[in-house]
C-alpha cells in the first residue's frame, strides 16, 4: 500500500469521525461548455497587478471566460487574494526579486511573518506590490468576499478556480464554509472549483465539501504549479488523469514542471493524458478537464489547443482569447504537418535533447523507432523520429 494512500486514508478517517459526510463521486463529470480562456493571477496580470480587482476587470475586457485567483488566509480568518503567503519560502523570495513574476507587478514583503501570523489589517500594511522598476504600486489587496461580490456573478465567467495557498488540513472546513456560504448567497456555487497543490489538503477539502452536501469533485489537485517543484522519475509513470479518476477530481491542472524533460516531455504527457481522458469518458462517463497552466507563447498555446486540452491559464489573455475566438468563428483550424528525420545516432542532441521540437516549438514527437545506421547494422542501433507540427492555419 502506498504512503500517499495511507496518508489520504488517515486524513479522511479523521475528518469523517467529526461529522457525517458523503464522499461519493458523481456518476458523471461534465465537460466545460467552451474552451476555457483562464486569466492567471486573477485576470490580466500584464495590465494590472496580479490578484487585484483591476486585474480581473482587465481580464474581462480582454475576453477571459474563466479566472484563477490565488487565495491566502490571515490570522483573523480573512480570505484574501495573494499568491505566496510565506515571505521566506523559495517561491516568495524568487518572485519578490522579479523571478517568475512576468506581469506588471511583483510582490513585496516588508516583514518575514507569514500571513497566518498577521491580522488582515496588518497584511495590507506589510504586503504590497512594486512595479518592475521597484517602485511601490498604490493598489489594495482585496478580500475574497469583496472580489466575489464584484465578479462572481459576471455572466462571462464560466468557471472560477480558487487556488488555495494554505495547506494545513485543519483549515479545510473554514475554507470551504467561507467560500461556499458566499457562493451560495450569490448563486454561483456551480462555477467554483477549488485547487490545492497538496494531495492531503485536496482530500481534506473534499471531506469538507462532503459535509456540506456538495460535490466532492469540486476540489482538485494541481500538478507542478509550484515554481520550486521538480519532479523526478519517468514521464511514462506520470498519470494525473488516472489519479483524477481515482480521487474524483473534476479538473486536472498541469504545469510544465510535471515533466523532468522540459517541453518535449510535457508534450508527451499531454498526448497521453488527453487519450486517457477520452477513454475514461467513454467507459465511465466522467470527463476530467485538462488545464495547461502558465503558458504565454503563441506556439505552445497553439500546440496545446490543437492537442486537445480544455483550457489554458495564461498571462497573455488577449492573445489566447483572440486565437480562441478565431477558431470558434471558423477563421482558423488545427492543421498537422509531418516530417521524418533521418536515422540518428542515439547520442544525437535531437534524440537526447528536445527531439522534434528542435524543428520549432509547435513540433513534437509522433513516433520514435529504431533504425539501422548503416547497411549491415543488424541491431538497428539508430533512432528515427517521426515528427508532427500542430498549429493553426487559415481557412480563408
Amino acid at each position: 500500500m502506498s504512503t500517499r494512500f495511507l496518508l489520504r486514508s488517515t486524513v479522511l478517517s479523521f475528518l469523517a469521525s467529526t461529522s457525517a459526510q458523503s464522499l461519493q463521486c458523481p456518476a458523471t463529470l461534465p465537460k466545460p461548455n467552451s474552451f476555457l480562456v483562464i486569466g492567471g493571477g486573477g485576470g490580466d496580470a500584464e495590465a494590472a497587478c496580479e490578484n487585484t480587482l483591476a486585474a480581473t476587470e482587465a481580464g474581462l475586457r480582454a475576453g477571459i471566460n474563466a479566472v484563477e485567483v490565488d487565495v491566502s488566509l490571515s490570522k483573523d480568518q480573512v480570505l484574501f487574494l495573494w499568491k505566496h503567503p510565506n515571505p521566506l519560502d523559495a517561491a516568495s523570495v524568487a518572485r519578490s526579486q522579479g523571478l517568475f513574476a512576468s506581469g506588471m507587478c511583483r510582490p513585496r514583503f516588508n516583514t518575514i511573518s507569514r500571513a497566518r501570523d498577521l491580522v488582515f489589517n496588518n497584511v495590507r500594511k506589510v504586503y504590497d506590490y512594486v512595479n518592475q522598476d521597484g517602485w511601490r504600486v498604490d493598489v489594495e489587496i482585496p478580500t475574497l468576499e469583496d472580489w466575489m461580490d464584484k465578479f462572481a456573478m459576471n455572466a462571462s465567467l464560466e468557471r472560477i478556480y480558487i487556488n488555495l495557498r494554505d495547506t494545513e488540513v485543519g483549515l479545510s472546513d473554514l475554507l470551504v464554509n467561507s467560500i461556499f456560504e458566499k457562493a451560495s448567497k450569490l448563486g454561483v456555487s456551480s462555477k467554483v472549483r477549488l485547487l490545492s497543490a497538496d494531495f492531503s489538503m485536496t482530500g481534506a477539502l473534499q471531506s469538507s465539501l462532503g459535509r456540506r452536501g456538495l460535490d466532492i469533485s469540486i476540489a482538485s489537485r494541481s500538478f507542478g504549479e509550484d515554481i520550486a517543484a521538480v519532479r523526478l522519475g519517468s514521464d511514462d509513470n506520470f498519470n494525473a488523469v488516472g489519479e483524477a479518476n481515482d480521487e474524483c477530481y473534476d479538473s486536472v491542472p498541469l504545469a510544465e514542471t510535471i515533466s523532468g524533460f522540459g517541453w518535449r516531455g510535457y508534450q508527451y504527457i499531454i498526448k497521453r493524458m488527453v487519450t486517457k481522458r477520452n477513454d475514461l469518458q467513454s467507459s465511465d462517463g466522467r470527463y476530467h478537464s485538462i488545464i495547461s497552466v502558465n503558458f504565454d507563447s503563441v506556439e505552445k498555446i497553439s500546440w496545446l489547443m490543437c492537442a486537445g486540452v480544455d483550457g489554458i491559464v495564461t498571462n497573455k489573455v488577449s492573445l489566447l482569447s483572440n486565437l480562441n475566438l478565431r477558431r470558434v468563428l471558423g477563421l482558423v483550424q488545427c492543421c498537422t504537418e509531418e516530417r521524418e528525420l533521418p536515422c540518428l545516432q542515439p547520442l544525437d542532441i535531437r534524440v537526447t535533447g528536445q527531439g522534434c521540437s528542435t524543428l520549432g516549438i509547435n513540433w513534437g514527437d509522433e513516433e520514435i523507432n529504431r533504425c539501422p545506421l548503416f547497411d549491415l547494422d543488424l541491431f538497428s542501433s539508430g533512432v528515427k523520429l517521426k515528427c508532427a507540427k500542430r498549429s493553426f492555419c487559415s481557412t480563408l
